[in-house]
């Protein structure tokens, strides 16, 4: 079931490009559908942040389940967690330079009004970002104990309901702001649905006390290559 929501996923997301980006760039227009580009390409870069963690994630957890160590699994949780907080802050930070220097950024391409939105837009989608990170470590949870119907259908819930919910307010003359609205509340709504699911269902526990170093440095170790 996994496995055919995947498709069905690829296949909205095909359908969804054909029918909504035209639509879209219309309402839009090209001046800013280009600036909402523009400052997604800057901001992803931020994405780097991330160092491959999450991939050695499902890696290390596979360890700890062998050996049925529950207290184990619940100080990786808490090492994951913990990282990716700070990354999430690091990100923040380093959003807001980005965000304060925007015009030293832009200046060159951007009118005055197009400076005044490429800002909104820059903090919307470091703040989105920033969630993005805490929340990988949830996906991975669920990753990790093949949860695969439930995360699928998130994913194509999320697919769906973006072009769903962005379209009325592009209608409204709401521009690009509207579309990283919409994808900044569908990330809030993603991190919560995700906690839930790992706390009540598949019971995920933190250990926050007595960090490992030593794992912490093999897992940075694992994470450099596929970073």
């Amino acid at each position: 079931i996994g496995v055919l929501l995947s498709y069905i996923t690829i296949f909205a997301q095909n359908i969804i490009a054909i029918f909504y980006t035209p639509i879209m760039l219309r309402l839009l227009g090209q001046s800013e559908y280009g600036l909402y580009q523009l400052v997604y390409s800057v901001v992803s870069y931020l994405g780097l942040l991330s160092f491959g963690f999450s991939s050695a994630y499902v890696r290390f957890f596979s360890r700890f389940k062998v050996k049925d160590d529950r207290q184990g699994i619940a100080k990786l949780n808490g090492m994951f967690m913990t990282v990716y907080i700070i990354i999430g802050i690091v990100a923040l930070l380093a959003g807001g330079v980005l965000v304060i220097n925007v015009e030293n950024i832009f200046s060159a391409s951007l009118t005055v009004s197009e400076l005044s939105t490429a800002r909104i837009l820059m903090i919307l989608m470091v703040i989105n970002l920033a969630v993005s990170f805490p929340s990988s470590v949830l996906d991975s949870y669920v990753t990790a104990h093949e949860c695969y119907f439930f995360q699928r259908f998130i994913s194509l819930l999320q697919v769906v309901l973006n072009p769903f919910l962005t379209l009325p307010l592009l209608f409204m003359g709401y521009k690009s702001i509207s579309l990283v609205v919409i994808t900044t509340i569908l990330t809030f709504a993603k991190f919560f649905v995700n906690f839930w699911y790992c706390k009540q269902k598949i019971d995920m526990q933190f250990d926050f006390y007595k960090m490992d170093f030593l794992l912490l440095k093999e897992i940075g170790v694992f994470s450099f290559f596929i970073f």
